[in-house]
């Protein structure tokens, strides 16, 4: 998929962008964005079924025409297209918000305000997402509509909440359903101090729940190396599922025979679990290449999705 962004950068310059966002990697950042901050085993099933539910708005061929399906007019529900586009918004501003600003790392809105002792009330914006330099907010809408709405009243939510940020982003998708565009806005305050803390302790919390995957009989991993970098690939244990599971009662078995989805994890993991992330952590840029690399995605924090055929 093909994103134009409308981009206003931090001295109000105006510029369009475009940038590909592979399948794999919207299905990364829509189901970790929609998780919440600790991605777990537990979750899995959450993960499969938000997928399998929201289907008939990923068809493969479509996305790759720069938008998303919708379905057919018999199971047409505009309640869960409004859930879809809202998840495919933030899916595409976390996506965004590597691309444009740098950002390492992200995190849901409320898990930084318990971090930081504040109540969970009040308007607040969806995202908050740590880069080498910066500290910035993410207000993240996704919109079946031909336009982005109204960009102030996105801006003063993206400026809501308790939290000391250097600059605060309205990210609006729009017209998701024909052709994907984005309201990309982030002026700049250079009177934050960078809160260090808060990003080593939620992102322990991130490795750590991610790490439970090598801690479960039902998975087994190995270590592999992608572009100079070591990378555990998990893989779920066949013997393990066809012992517990009997494939004609559990459909979706046939999906993990068939395409052999892999997670790949950073080989540091136990120690970004315990150590968390710091500002001098160098974001991963993946960069596609070779018949090898095909089926892989893999995010800035170095946590990645791959298949072992499509």
């Amino acid at each position: 998929m093909k994103i134009e962004v409308n981009h206003i950068d931090a001295i109000g310059a105006r510029s369009t962008l475009s940038f590909d966002l592979s399948y794999l990697g919207f299905i990364k950042h829509f189901a970790w964005v929609g998780q919440n901050y600790m991605p777990t085993p537990q979750k899995l099933m959450r993960s499969l079924g938000m997928l399998l539910h929201y289907r008939l708005y990923l068809n493969r061929n479509i996305f790759n025409a720069d938008r998303f399906s919708e379905p057919p007019m018999l199971l047409s529900d505009p309640t869960e297209k409004g859930h879809f586009s809202n998840l495919a918004g933030k899916a595409i501003a976390d996506f965004l918000s590597k691309k444009i600003d740098g950002s390492l790392f992200t995190v849901n809105y409320e898990a930084a305000m318990r971090a930081n002792g504040h109540r969970i009330r009040g308007a607040r914006p969806d995202l908050i997402a740590y880069s080498q330099r910066s500290i910035f907010a993410l207000e993240a809408k996704g919109r079946g509509q031909l336009n982005a709405g109204n960009m102030v009243q996105h801006k003063a939510q993206a400026r809501s909440g308790p939290l000391a940020v250097h600059f605060s982003v309205a990210s609006i998708a729009y017209d998701i359903f024909n052709n994907v565009k984005c309201n990309y806005h982030d002026p700049y305050n250079d009177n934050v101090q960078y809160p260090a803390g808060d990003l080593q302790l939620l992102s322990q919390q991130y490795y750590k729940g991610l790490s439970e995957f090598l801690n479960r009989e039902v998975f087994e991993y190995r270590v592999t190396v992608i572009q100079k970098e070591p990378f555990y690939v998990v893989t779920p244990r066949r013997a393990w599922l066809d012992k517990n599971f009997k494939r004609e009662h559990f459909f979706w078995m046939e999906l993990i025979y068939h395409y052999g989805p892999m997670l790949l994890l950073p080989a540091n993991i136990r120690e970004l679990a315990s150590m968390g992330l710091s500002a001098q952590t160098i974001p991963f840029r993946f960069e596609q290449s070779g018949e090898n690399e095909q089926f892989l995605y893999i995010d800035a924090d170095r946590v990645g999705l791959g298949l072992t055929r499509w």
